[in-house]
């Protein structure tokens, strides 16, 4: 996905520049229009048909309504590029969700928000218990497939402020904004119910059962003081799921 999103922006660019160069000529045509109408009328006082008037003038508005719509255009292809730029630097490849990258930047800002308005600030740490036995058995397109549908799921399953990252691997971080850890708990449990009622199947057409999610929830300012310990302790909450069988959360 990276590649075929570099790809575009190059494209964009390289059109955008031949846009640029179209917008450049047409405006010196339009102003060489009007000065030579201008000259005519104004300077020599000479006098104009009013075939040869009405035509010069239809050009000269045609061609300004065609600058004016270049110039929206390259506006727009503007905007899409640095669209673009955003999803190469900050959307996970593979799954479609934030990567490391977004997640670090953006839960410094929640935490200085949550500092600024006294507010509280949660973390739900994912880990995939067993995906090893599944890239295993089924190999890893499958595997990748199940991380794209579980990207997908959770980042439904979650309310429309908070967002969801990939940390890497099998691992994946949700950050919901001014939620306690009462509050956390409770949509970790929602989302865990809407994973575990996903329907997994392999290439093969074989049924997935083998995989479960251990979660784990950590909540400024109860927990931690900074975005490491943040992800730190919610990193520690899970293992406490794994060590005590996995398939469950753990404050």
């Amino acid at each position: 996905m990276g590649k075929k999103f570099a790809f575009r922006v190059q494209e964009l660019h390289a059109l955008h520049a031949n846009l640029r160069s179209v917008f450049i000529l047409m405006l010196i045509l339009t102003l060489s229009l009007l000065s030579y109408l201008g000259l005519r009328l104004v300077v020599l006082r000479e006098t104009i048909t009013p075939v040869e008037l009405g035509s010069l003038c239809f050009f000269g508005l045609a061609a300004i309504v065609l600058c004016v719509g270049l110039l929206q255009c390259l506006k727009r292809m503007r905007h899409e590029a640095r669209e673009k730029i955003e999803m190469l630097t900050f959307v996970d490849e593979l799954t479609g969700v934030y990567n490391y990258r977004y997640l670090e930047q953006r839960l410094n800002e929640e935490i200085q928000r949550a500092k600024r308005h006294d507010s509280p600030l949660s973390v739900i740490y994912i880990d995939l218990d067993s995906f090893k036995l599944i890239n295993d058995t089924f190999g890893h397109e499958t595997g990748n497939t199940v991380l794209q549908r579980i990207s997908q799921t959770a980042r439904s399953a979650a309310r429309g402020e908070d967002f969801v990252g990939r940390l890497g691997g099998d691992e994946f971080l949700i950050v919901l904004p001014q939620t306690d850890t009462a509050g956390a708990l409770i949509a970790a449990e929602r989302i865990k119910k809407k994973l575990d009622s996903m329907e997994l199947v392999a290439s093969t057409g074989e049924r997935i059962d083998a995989i479960a999610y251990s979660m784990g929830i950590a909540s400024y300012p109860n927990n931690a003081q900074t975005r490491d310990e943040l992800i730190r302790a919610a990193d520690e909450a899970m293992y406490r799921a794994k060590k005590a069988g996995g398939d469950r959360v753990c404050l």
